[in-house]
């Protein structure tokens, strides 16, 4: 078999002259270790990782190293017994507590509602809160298994964990210590202290509703005070002594008998006027005052027509008969002379007196307009004052109905409301360390480690060994002729 790799030397050339042929003769199993290596060169490439494991290396690595897999197991036995003995034991105490959020009205008085799920979360956080624990942990004594500088705050929180009850008003309170007994005393403590807080709480929050309440009614009471200057004010400034709706109301009625008086008047001048355009003769007729005295006249005639018909014309009754018909005639005919002047001295009176009305009626509607203005001011004012009034009066009310839900709040019977239904009690054994479990985990951890180190072992070996193989280098001319002469 001659050799691909080996040059060779032109035909014709002198070295072909001068060397001899050459050919590698090699036994079966020299050829397949050489196609073996030429087909793994082949098949690897430059990328391809050189480590790989498969079920037959596994096999060959229990089978091939058994005894490391034996001290990774034994090891990993004694490291989980040691971790048993030097583990400090963990000792779980367990308590539910039910959430109720107490709630009053004056009117309905106290009732129970229930929380919602973040309710209940938001009180699990309060339960395990740092004031919480800090309350309950200086309840008891000190816990004996803490050293002299430790926190025991620190370490109660770390121990103790509250988490709620999916779908239900109860949470869990969890402890998880080396010391059962202050367990219990602990989730005690911390149930007791979380009662405390949350009545200093809801007492706290309550108070601060009974200054609000109070501050209100005191604002409120002020700015009553400052709308009862501000209407005085007005008044004293308008000239009103009494309130501006009366002001008003008597305006009113002395503007409405002003103008029945201006009536009166005009309607008395116009029948002056009238009486004064009829005529002498009618006006003697039309004026009471003469038609009186031609009453008397025409009665003086008729007892002289009389008198005369049984007396003679000398007798005394007679002549004072006679008498008194002239004197009527007289004064008949003087009135009726008089009338006129008369009615139009009437005339002009009643027109000054209704002139002097109608100034006095203008000046009265305009004070009116000013007294309507002031009335709606005043009005304006009375409403926002008897508004705020109105609303300290409900806001006083709603001050008794505070007192006494502060009180209540006082005395924890108002707020949220914690009962145990499931009380803290000693566990009977220690959850941690567990030494059977321990020593099994630690045999199989290490029996995997074990298996996992007699795995790369194998690689390497395998490794080294095919390293050597690829550093093997084929025999020259001289070194093949003399294994294999012609």
């Amino acid at each position: 078999m001659s050799d691909s790799q080996l040059p060779t030397p032109a035909p014709g050339s002198e070295d072909d002259e001068r060397q001899p042929e050459v050919r590698l003769e090699l036994t079966r199993t020299g050829v397949q270790e050489v196609l073996s290596l030429y087909s793994q060169e082949q098949r690897s490439g430059p990328d391809e990782p050189t480590f790989s494991l498969r079920f037959a290396d596994l096999e060959a690595a229990v089978r091939e190293r058994r005894r490391m897999l034996g001290y990774g197991a034994l090891a990993g036995a004694l490291i989980g017994l040691l971790i048993a003995l030097a583990s400090t034991p963990l000792y779980p105490v367990t308590a539910q507590v039910v959430i109720e959020r107490q709630e009053s009205t004056a009117a309905e008085g106290s009732t129970r509602a229930s929380g919602g799920s973040s309710f209940i979360a938001t009180q699990a956080e309060v339960m395990q809160s740092d004031s919480v624990i800090s309350e309950a942990v200086a309840a008891i004594p000190r816990a004996e298994h803490l050293d002299e500088d430790a926190d025991p705050v620190a370490d109660a929180a770390a121990a103790v964990q509250a988490s709620p009850v999916s779908g239900t008003q109860v949470v869990a309170l969890g402890y998880l210590g080396p010391d059962g007994a202050h367990g219990v005393a602990l989730l005690e403590a911390i149930v007791d202290a979380y009662r405390n807080v949350l009545r200093r709480d809801e007492a706290s929050r309550q108070s601060e509703k009974l200054r609000a309440k109070q501050a209100e009614i005191a604002v409120l009471d002020e700015e009553a005070i400052e709308l009862e200057d501000k209407l005085a004010a007005l008044r004293l400034e308008n000239g009103t002594f009494g309130s501006a709706e009366d002001t008003a109301d008597a305006q009113t009625v002395l503007l409405r008998d002003l103008a029945s008086q201006l009536t009166d008047v005009r309607n008395e001048r116009i029948a002056l006027e009238n009486r004064l355009a009829t005529g002498s003769d009618q006006l003697a007729i039309l004026d009471p005052s003469v038609r009186s005295l031609q009453e008397q006249l025409w009665e003086a005639e008729a007892e002289l027509s009389r008198v005369r018909l049984s007396l003679t014309p000398r007798h005394p009754s007679v002549e004072a008969a006679q008498r008194e018909v002239t004197v009527l005639k007289r004064q008949l005919e003087e009135s009726s002379k008089a009338t006129p002047d008369a009615l139009e001295r009437d005339i002009e009176a009643a027109r000054g007196l209704e002139a002097q009305l109608s100034d006095v009626y203008e000046a009265e509607r305009k004070r009116m307009a000013s007294v309507e203005r002031d009335r709606r001011e005043e009005s304006l004012l009375l409403e926002e004052l008897e508004r705020v009034r109105a609303l300290s009066d409900e806001r006083r009310g709603e001050l008794l109905d505070q007192r006494l839900v502060t009180r209540l709040a006082e005395t924890g019977e108002l707020g949220v409301h914690a009962r145990m239904i499931e009380s803290p009690s000693l566990p009977e054994a220690a959850v941690w360390p567990r030494p059977g479990f321990l020593f099994v985990v630690g045999t199989l951890l290490g029996a995997f480690i074990g298996l996992v180190a007699a795995v790369v072992s194998l690689q390497r070996e395998r490794a080294h060994v095919h390293t050597a193989q690829e550093t093997w280098v084929p025999p020259s001319p001289r070194e093949a002729a003399e294994i294999n002469p012609r």
